[in-house]
């Protein structure tokens, strides 16, 4: 048995200078990082499915001009609501979970998952934000605004802050540069000897920002991010079981 793992639960740390006093809420916020980790991605899984099965069946999408965003939400106002909801939860709950990845990582691949996790922490918050604003397109729907309205198509246009764009960009970073990195990180760290982590585990985090490129990117469609999606979901869950596994002394000593 190592030292870090045979550290007695009722400490918090044996690094000199460090209390004594064990910190009643390290379970409790160890198992809630751990649980909201691939819930934040389900939560963006399950968005990209009705994304995905709205945008295939009528052939819109909300990345056009502020007509077809209009004749878009006029046609699905329920489900866009639903996807925006969706995406500001999984940001609340990546913002948790995110860390849970770092703590498991971080005893084989400290600094590359750090590199991952903040800009993912970063821009799902951004998208969060971002998502927001789409109930100002359906608060424009329901007043009666729709594609062949001028005024509609002016509120909209009007509405869309050139602001946002740094927010959609730090979006972007954190999903595609972030996920890859901490996929990366989950290979590297599979590697060390006494990692915990399978190479696969990171594989499949990866096949996140991988599908989402061939839909955006190579334009085959809003089911390869799905795809990707839900290998991630598998891959961040490894990490969660991880953390799970973990003792709470041994969570302390890693940061």
């Amino acid at each position: 048995m190592s030292p870090m793992s045979s550290t007695p639960a009722r400490t918090v740390s044996s690094r000199p200078g460090a209390s004594s006093v064990a910190d009643p809420t390290v379970g409790f916020r160890r198992v809630a990082a751990a649980v909201a980790l691939p819930l934040g991605i389900l939560l963006h899984l399950v968005c990209n499915t009705i994304y995905a099965v709205v945008s295939t069946e009528s052939g819109l999408s909300d990345t056009g001009p502020a007509s077809e965003t209009l004749a878009f939400f006029g046609r699905y106002p329920d489900a866009i609501a639903a996807c925006s909801i969706l995406v500001i939860a999984a940001g609340l709950a990546l913002v948790a979970g995110l860390p849970a990845a770092l703590r498991v990582l971080r005893p084989w691949a400290p600094r590359l998952a750090l590199w991952a996790v903040v800009p993912m922490v970063a821009g799902y918050v951004c998208y969060a934000a971002v998502a927001a604003t789409n109930f100002g397109a359906l608060g424009i729907v329901a007043a009666g605004g729709g594609p062949s309205d001028p005024w509609a198509v002016a509120a909209l246009e009007a509405s869309s802050s050139p602001l946002l764009l740094p927010l959609f960009a730090l979006f972007v970073v954190g999903n595609l540069a972030g996920t890859l990195l901490l996929g990366l990180a989950a290979i590297f760290a599979s590697r060390r000897a006494g990692a915990e982590v399978p190479w696969w585990a990171g594989a499949l985090i990866m096949a996140w920002p991988v599908g989402h490129a061939l839909n955006v990117f190579a334009g085959l469609g809003e089911w390869f991010a799905v795809a990707g999606g839900a290998l991630e979901l598998v891959g961040l869950s490894v990490l969660a079981l991880r953390a799970l596994a973990t003792s709470d002394a041994d969570w302390v000593l890693r940061g």
